[in-house]
């Protein structure tokens, strides 16, 4: 029996003994096995500590999840061990909440404890300890668009995680993760040509990298005057596989476009493909030229999940037209933030 068997049988035997020294143990036993050998067992391994997270008091769970996690980027199969991860995510999520009421309730205005350190005796919810953990996790497996796709409770999480901001702090990665859409549909509507343009959008994490790709489909295309981006910039949003090294640094580009829903608000480049208002049943975005130079390193929130823009139609402005009927003038960028 090799070392990783051992270990992970160890962990098995602990999850059933309940034995949370021995889990402990079993952890360390892990941490030591070479990381080639793990790699190349992750397929198996993936799934098999998944399926003990359940068995395992809080913390411990959380902790193992993060290696799971791992072994979901080493290509053990994320819709196998999503489930236990995502439910772990919600457990976790629902319980700090409740934790950060009752301290308000019990201290008032007293600070939080650090949310990121370890569980201690004034602490009675480990959960409050634990999201962290649960939102690595989650991000592995929510960067396959099948897990995705899978998810039946999002306006759930999505929802505490925003109860949860204000008393947590940031939980961006995983907000982004669950935001992200997948062969969403998209109608383009270019106000200065008149033209529009039926697109589908998938795995594209913000609207800088829609920005890029934008630029790339509608004026690396032909269909739209401009500069489009470089090579290497529309590889880094769009490539199955990069070099995540390599990537840090981001090739300069420009915005080639200001983003506007139909009723003239802008749409923030900081912001989510979400962000963009469905009407009658698609989301709709007006695009303006940009009302100032503006560049931004090219690339992607997320390495492993690739975006993807397809353009499907282009309707000439006599075609288009009924699209623009109800289409305002852009706001000021005062009156956009206001409404």
């Amino acid at each position: 029996m090799s070392s990783l068997d051992e270990a992970v049988a160890a962990v098995e035997a602990a999850v059933s003994a309940r034995d949370i020294p021995q889990l402990e143990a079993g952890y360390e036993a892990l941490r030591s096995v070479p990381r080639d050998e793990f790699m190349a067992r992750s397929p198996e391994m993936g799934p098999r500590l998944a399926g003990l997270l359940s068995g395992m008091p809080v913390w411990h769970a959380s902790v193992y999840a993060v290696a799971v996690g791992a072994l979901v980027e080493w290509q053990a199969d994320a819709t196998a061990c999503a489930p236990a991860i995502l439910d772990g995510l919600r457990d976790s999520l629902a319980g700090a909440v409740e934790f950060a009421r009752l301290w308000h309730e019990k201290f008032a205005d007293e600070e939080l404890p650090d949310p990121h350190g370890m569980p201690s005796a004034d602490v009675q919810d480990p959960a409050w300890h634990t999201v962290d953990k649960w939102e690595m996790a989650s991000v592995a497996v929510l960067a396959d668009a099948r897990v995705r796709r899978a998810v039946t409770n999002r306006a759930e999480l999505l929802a505490l995680i925003d109860q949860l901001e204000p008393d947590y702090g940031s939980l961006a990665c995983v907000q982004r993760a669950l935001l992200l859409l997948d062969d969403e549909p998209l109608l383009v509507l270019d106000r200065a040509s008149g033209r529009a343009f039926r697109m589908r959008m998938s795995g594209i994490a913000d609207n800088f990298q829609l920005q890029t790709m934008m630029a790339g489909v509608l004026i690396g295309g032909g269909h739209l005057p401009g500069e489009a981006p470089s090579p290497e910039a529309l590889a880094l949003c769009t490539a199955d596989h990069i070099d995540v090294n390599a990537a840090r640094a981001l090739p300069p580009t420009s915005r080639a476009f200001n983003f506007v829903t139909p009723a003239g608000q802008w749409i923030w480049s900081e912001g989510v493909p979400s962000d963009i208002p469905v009407v009658d049943g698609i989301r709709r975005l007006v695009l303006d030229p940009p009302p100032y130079q503006h560049s931004f390193g090219a690339g992607r929130f997320f390495p492993r999940v690739p975006g993807r823009l397809d353009l499907e139609a282009v309707l000439e402005p006599a075609d288009a037209a009924p699209y623009f009927a109800d289409v305002q003038e852009a706001l000021s960028v005062t009156d956009s933030v206001q409404r």
